[in-house]
């Protein structure tokens, strides 16, 4: 984290505060333009022929890109991006999430260009922002697992299950995609690029955090079996040394770093 506060305190001016908000706003925009001009959607696709031949807004537009699933899809889509939006700059910071994102956009389209000098005659890799918003909604997930949402304003679901369908969305696109080399190459792959900022967050926490709630459950079972010794604690702080033993009086969680803290 200490490679990541320094690029904060050099560039953190130029984080974008309502990262989130804006994108959400210009998709609605664009949603009630395409109601009233359907083809006004081959304007903004991500089409790397295109871009070659000049057409370099392409590299942007395709962000605004509301979701195709129907209006009701749209509008679902649209009040979750307001809602996570400032929840994610509220745990990150404006700088946080606009690097989060922009690098989740800007390694996909890196992906893209790499790939295209090598790919087929006529063909070209492709891109969309579903990954992209697909790996917010994860990151929320993460931040705030327990977080009640009411999807389509009727059923209570917790972020959690929101980002896991997020995710399992995208590994069925990688999966279709990889029906050969030569489609997952042009498609599987600029999707699974727009994930590494998410890898690079979230994993490593996320894999101390079941390496240390197996030791909890490890010491939980040896109890149990009436193994473990009066002396021996379940839990034990990483920052201070105590324990249920030691100070009654406290109480112990794990962080999302996988970390075991006392109150």
């Amino acid at each position: 984290m200490g490679a990541y506060f320094r690029m904060e305190q050099k560039f953190g001016h130029l984080g974008i505060p309502g990262l989130v908000r804006i994108l959400a706003f210009f998709k609605l925009i664009t949603w009630v333009l395409l109601m009233g001009n359907t083809s006004f959607a081959d304007a903004l696709y991500f089409d790397l022929g295109k871009i070659y031949q000049g057409e370099v807004w392409r590299l942007a537009s395709f962000l605004i890109l509301p979701n195709t699933g129907g209006s009701l899809l749209i509008i679902f889509e649209i009040f979750f991006l307001f809602m996570i939006g400032d929840s994610l700059e509220q745990a990150w910071g404006p700088f946080g999430v606009t690097l989060y994102f922009f690098g989740s956009a800007l390694l996909g389209i890196a992906v893209c260009l790499l790939l295209s000098p090598i790919s087929p005659k006529g063909y070209y890799p492709a891109l969309s922002g579903g990954p992209i918003y697909a790996s917010l909604i994860m990151a929320a997930g993460c931040l705030y697992p327990d977080v009640i949402i009411q999807l389509f304003l009727i059923i209570p679901v917790k972020l959690k299950w929101i980002g896991m369908i997020a995710g399992f969305g995208i590994l069925l696109s990688v999966f279709r995609a990889g029906s050969s080399l030569g489609s997952f190459i042009l498609y599987g792959l600029p999707l699974l690029a727009c994930l590494i900022p998410f890898t690079v967050v979230f994993v490593p926490a996320l894999v101390k955090g079941l390496q240390q709630q197996s030791k909890v459950t490890a010491r939980r079972s040896r109890f149990e079996r009436g193994k473990l010794p009066a002396t021996e604690a379940f839990h034990k702080c990483d920052e201070c040394g105590a324990t249920e033993i030691s100070h009654t009086d406290r109480e112990f969680r794990i962080t999302s770093e996988g970390q075991e803290l006392c109150s």
